[in-house]
């Protein structure tokens, strides 16, 4: 990793932290002679982690790992076991349909991330680098998983996120957006039809768990040409496989 892209600020609070991997509880003291900062540097880390509730400041000044690194190591563990259930699903997708198959899920209220996935063999073929991030309003999976959220997750949606025209065919603004979700629901699946690039095109599906809450979705996507042409049929695909799915989470 070249060194002129390292913030050190956040090295330096990161490094702290990893002091606690073999120290139950520190004080700023003892964190200042274990990593070589200053004080004043090691108080505003210590401050800023606290606020953030990465640690928890006891009884005499003393620090410890606070819950939100557990909550993030909880989460880091069911995303990885979630990968590894519906992975060979993402196989026999791309199998069936012969184009990418993607696993996606919400990162935060407003973007997709996309955590696996099965290249398609075709030399045209859609390829989204995994950890990738996007409004979910523009992705297939995206508008999969929100059409069954929450009414509250879809109105803090609609209040946090901006409608970029990534091309013509975007969705413009909030009330398009809830009529799509509608259809979405109404269908059963939701679709990108070139509305994030020109070009491509996307088929998604919701992973629904046992309660029947969408924790994820699953989607073909591929050149615009071919996948409009067996439209029906990349849709059957999903709905069965995200069956399939839904009986083993249940």
């Amino acid at each position: 990793m070249d060194q002129k892209y390292i913030l050190s600020s956040l090295d330096n609070a990161l490094g702290v932290l990893q002091l606690f991997i073999s120290h139950n509880e520190l004080n700023a003291g003892e964190i200042s002679s274990l990593s070589g900062l200053n004080k004043s540097t090691v108080f505003r880390i210590l401050a800023t982690l606290e606020n953030r509730g990465y640690l928890l400041r006891k009884e005499g000044g003393r620090y410890a790992l606070g819950l939100k690194l557990f909550t993030l190591g909880q989460l880091v563990y069911s995303r990885m076991e979630l990968i590894s259930i519906i992975h060979p699903y993402l196989e026999k997708l791309s199998r069936l349909g012969g184009e990418t198959s993607h696993l996606s899920m919400m990162d935060d209220a407003t973007h997709i991330v996309f955590l696996d996935k099965v290249v398609s063999s075709s030399l045209l073929r859609m390829d989204t680098p995994l950890g990738y991030h996007q409004f979910a309003h523009l992705t297939g999976t995206g508008k999969a998983i929100l059409a069954f959220e929450t009414e509250r997750a879809i109105r803090q949606y609609l209040r946090m996120a901006d409608f970029p025209q990534k091309t013509d065919r975007s969705i413009p603004g909030a009330k398009e957006f809830l009529a799509v979700l509608e259809e979405v629901r109404a269908q059963g699946y939701a679709s990108d039809s070139e509305e994030c690039e020109i070009g491509l095109t996307c088929y998604a599906v919701p992973v629904l768990d046992a309660s029947g809450y969408p924790i994820a979705a699953i989607s073909s996507s591929g050149p615009t040409s071919r996948m409009t042409a067996r439209k029906e049929e990349h849709i059957r695909y999903l709905k069965e496989i995200a069956g399939e799915i839904h009986q083993i989470l249940s």
